[in-house]
């Protein structure tokens, strides 16, 4: 895939940089600078819930997931690691309110970065340690008899059978919490993408599958060694102390105080006139999204039909021609024209396209006074969702200005 090999052309480039500027970036530990950082591998067992998007409820996708990786970081802020993983995964068949599962293995390769040895500095008694990654990975999918079995009531756009093998990116963010110089226990979450195929269903657009996983990792040996710039560091300090006179250590305190209290008087200086600026900014944006969303509010209308009619009366004609005079004259607004069934008559079937011909024939009767039709989304939603508590007003379309 493209977008792969451009992800690793991009990880290896920012591994070239920070590799290069470690040379001359101090890796003393921040608590204790007579020790520094020592590179060192590691090994991580991890468990939780997975969960791949798909059109059903949230807790209907989720499944269990467990992962064992095995990294190496050779700079403090930087690191690699390649694991094994995976278990199980979910999609849904909304129309049939139906749940398959599958399994599948997954490998991957991730670049790390340690934010808060990047931020902070190396600090080798740090208790919390968050970190991002980003990488790629093969996924091997199988078992996908649930969904095979549902081919016969539902459309699978890529329904696999067998076994099936996926290209995938991903990148997350982890915090380990340190239990001693060998131990850490912490909680990660990741983002996985891959083909549109993964789920059997056609999207458009990549499948995702996001990982919630709490682990245990294992150091071999500890991650900090003696440091020989610090001796070398006291000794310099040593000699050059003994020949300072103390007026001359005085004076330079003293200016290096002052420059600080200027620094410090111009920061906050500039700090509070960035938060006004930043506060006037957003009271603006505020306001004018309020006035926006009264007016399309105001604008909006409902499109009454007669039980089983698509038909546009001659009143309900009057709004869509007042609606359409409006957009006309308002060009930087849009419409969401939805359409809907009584659930009380009819059958589903039947309804969706009924539903689907009242939102048709408003969408026409727009177009017809001059609304572009790139500027009307139009939707169709059957009895299975009702708008409103009567149900002669569901026999409704309506026109959302946006």
């Amino acid at each position: 895939m493209q977008f792969t090999m451009n992800l690793r052309k991009l990880l290896l480039a920012i591994s070239v940089v920070l590799a290069s500027t470690s040379i001359a970036v101090a890796q003393q530990s921040k608590t204790d600078s007579s020790v520094e950082f020592r590179p060192n591998w590691n090994i991580q067992l991890q468990g939780g819930a997975a969960y791949t998007l798909g059109e059903a409820k949230f807790g209907k996708l989720i499944s269990p997931a467990v992962y064992f990786n095995a990294g190496y970081k050779f700079h403090s802020m930087l690191g690699v690691r390649v694991g094994v993983g995976g278990w199980q995964a979910k999609g849904g068949a909304t129309l049939l309110d139906a749940v398959y599962k599958y399994n599948f293995v997954q490998g991957n390769a991730d670049f790390m970065l340690d934010l808060s040895s990047m931020i902070g500095g190396f600090n080798h008694r740090r208790v919390a340690n968050v970190y991002m990654f980003a990488g790629v990975g093969v996924i091997g999918a199988f078992n996908n008899k649930q969904a095979v079995a549902l081919a016969d009531s539902y459309v699978f756009d890529y329904l696999w059978t067998g076994s099936k093998c996926f290209a995938a990116g991903r990148f997350g963010v982890g915090i380990d919490f340190r239990c001693s110089d060998r131990f850490s226990v912490g909680l990660e979450g990741n983002a996985n993408f891959m083909s549109d195929k993964f789920n059997s269903k056609k999207a458009k657009n990549v499948d995702w599958n996001f990982n919630l996983l709490a682990g245990v990792s294992y150091r071999f040996g500890k991650n900090y060694q003696p440091s020989k710039a610090y001796e070398a560091k006291m000794k310099e300090e040593a000699a050059r102390a003994a020949a300072e006179k103390a007026a001359a250590a005085k004076r330079a305190e003293e200016a290096r105080l002052a420059a600080e209290r200027a620094a410090a008087e111009k920061a906050a200086a500039e700090k509070k006139l960035a938060a006004e600026k930043l506060a006037a900014e957003q009271r603006i944006a505020a306001e004018k999204a309020a006035k926006r969303a009264a007016i399309a509010k105001a604008n909006s209308i409902e499109c009454n039909f007669l039980i089983g009619s698509y038909k546009i009366r001659t009143q309900e004609g009057k709004k869509i021609d007042n609606l359409a005079k409006w957009l006309n004259e308002n060009k930087d607004y849009t419409v969401l024209v939805v359409g809907y069934a009584d659930k009380h008559t009819g059958t589903p079937k039947l309804n969706m396209e009924l539903s689907k011909n009242r939102a048709n024939a408003v969408q026409k009767r727009l177009v017809s006074k001059g609304v572009e039709a790139n500027r009307i989304a139009v939707d169709a939603k059957g009895d299975t969702e009702q708008p409103f508590a009567e149900p002669e007003r569901n026999r409704v379309v309506l026109c959302i200005v946006q």
